[in-house]
């Protein structure tokens, strides 16, 4: 009779609806509240926008989404004022920003 030899176990590997349940309760659960910035620190930011979008120096900017804290890179394109937007390009790429959930922007 012959036998099966050493099986290994890959018990997350073999169910992988459980391994993305896995992955997005650890996601909700590492997530934050937006942060609240105070009246100062809006109006310290808004001056900065406005600085950095005349004078198209590179930026890194810290914004929230989703429960997350991010960074992005680049030059502010442009600032639209009605839908209180931001778009910023690095290496031809354009990203577009809600102005609401920016934390913070300083030079690169």
């Amino acid at each position: 009779m012959k036998q099966r030899g050493m099986v290994k176990w890959q018990p997350f590997a073999s169910l992988p609806e459980h391994a993305n349940y896995i992955r997005k309760v650890i996601y909700e659960m590492n997530k934050i509240e937006r942060p609240v910035l105070s009246e100062d620190q809006l109006n310290e930011l808004n001056e900065k926008l406005y600085r950095y979008s005349q004078t198209k120096e590179p930026v890194s900017m810290t914004y929230y989404h989703d429960g997350y804290i991010y960074e992005v890179e680049g030059v502010i394109v442009k600032i639209e004022l009605l839908t209180k937007m931001i778009i910023i390009e690095n290496n031809s790429k354009r990203d577009k920003f809600s102005i609401e959930n920016i934390l913070d922007i300083k030079l690169k």
